[in-house]
């Protein structure tokens, strides 16, 4: 009887939880939409400007390019810790994952829901599996994160963007933004390298979430023994990084050529900072809102960010539907582990 209650109690709570982040994300957008309209001179450009196909294209294609090299690197991260994943495997359990990350449906998110299909396939020859793939989720969702940081940040100084006298109070402040977030980032990243001052024996676990959680950590700490690869690792999320921001600069460039949007160079710290507001757990908004509050900053004109966004968002929806696919392939398998992930959190 209290695990029935406890369980209604869980699904109320996700479905309240759930309504609230659709309705903020819908709120976000209608005043964006609403600001958008305010501005004739955006209107009559997205409706009777030229539209370039070959920059909307290329949008697409460097898309693609990053969302597999996304899986690939991820691929990688679980090889270091010696899971013999394919890349066949990897590549479907990573779109199924990148399908559910863009599908707000508020069941599972899509890194978690990769985690436990890998785990589910490795665990037979593998029975520690759940840990370190986890372990390699978290490692590759906070190398990506640093190096959204890092690629802003890199920009902005090589661009003397904080010196310039031009720039305005809301680009110098999402400067310092993308700095601090990346000087954070940086000591939380050595103090992960560097090994431990001294190793104290700790008393044997109180529950199952703490030996859980144990495992978790050691899987975590793993990999500072592999500075080299993870340097290399970083290396290619600073490229997937430059090559969603080309996306988004094609795509602008596509719909808003006849509008001036704002250049390649402008968009290596416009998309970069735009996308680290992803980390908000919201199906849209805070990206959105940043992107437009950027484009605005550069073009003066309210709504070409937005109409930019949105176009990135189907894009990457098109892109999604190898995930549709190995998704319908393996309903039976994605069902199965759900079933079974809730009965443990139940217990």
């Amino acid at each position: 009887m209290s695990q029935t209650v406890y369980s209604v109690g869980q699904q109320i709570r996700s479905a309240v939880l759930f309504l609230l982040k659709i309705g903020l994300s819908l709120g976000i957008l209608g005043f964006l939409v609403w600001r958008a309209l305010q501005n004739q001179d955006t209107v009559n450009g997205l409706l009777h400007g030229e539209k370039i196909w070959t920059s909307l294209g290329l949008g697409f294609f460097f898309t693609f390019i990053a969302v597999l090299a996304t899986i690939i690197r991820w691929r990688y991260l679980v090889r270091i810790q010696k899971l013999d994943a394919d890349l066949w495997t990897t590549l479907r359990v990573g779109y199924i994952g990148y399908l559910f990350n863009l599908a707000p449906m508020g069941i599972v998110g899509g890194d978690l829901l990769k985690a436990w299909l890998l785990t589910r396939q490795e665990k037979a020859k593998h029975p520690n599996a759940g840990p370190v793939v986890l372990a390699s989720v978290f490692i590759d969702r906070m190398i990506g994160l640093y190096a959204l940081f890092m690629l802003a940040s890199l920009v902005v100084l090589g661009m003397g963007i904080l010196w310039d006298p031009e720039t305005t109070p809301t680009l110098r402040s999402a400067s310092w933004a993308v700095l601090t977030a990346w000087g954070i980032g940086t000591a939380a990243g050595l103090a992960l390298l560097c090994p431990p001052p001294s190793k104290k024996e700790l008393p044997p676990p109180r529950s199952k979430f703490e030996k859980t959680f144990r495992e978790l950590a050691g899987s975590v700490r793993l990999y500072r023994n592999y500075p080299i690869q993870l340097a290399w690792i970083l290396l290619v999320s600073l490229l997937i990084h430059a090559s969603f921001a080309t996306s988004i600069y094609f795509l602008a460039d596509g719909i808003w050529r006849g509008s001036e949007p704002p250049t390649f160079a402008q968009h290596l710290y416009i998309s970069p900072t735009s996308m680290s507001m992803s980390a908000v757990p919201l199906p849209v908004g805070p990206v959105e809102v940043v992107l437009d509050e950027l484009y605005r900053d550069e073009t003066g004109k309210p709504g070409m960010g937005l109409v930019v966004m949105l176009a990135y968002r189907l894009v990457c929806l098109v892109t999604a539907m190898l995930g549709v696919v190995f998704y319908f392939c393996s309903r039976n398998e994605i069902r199965e582990t759900m079933e079974e992930q809730n009965a443990s959190q139940t217990e």
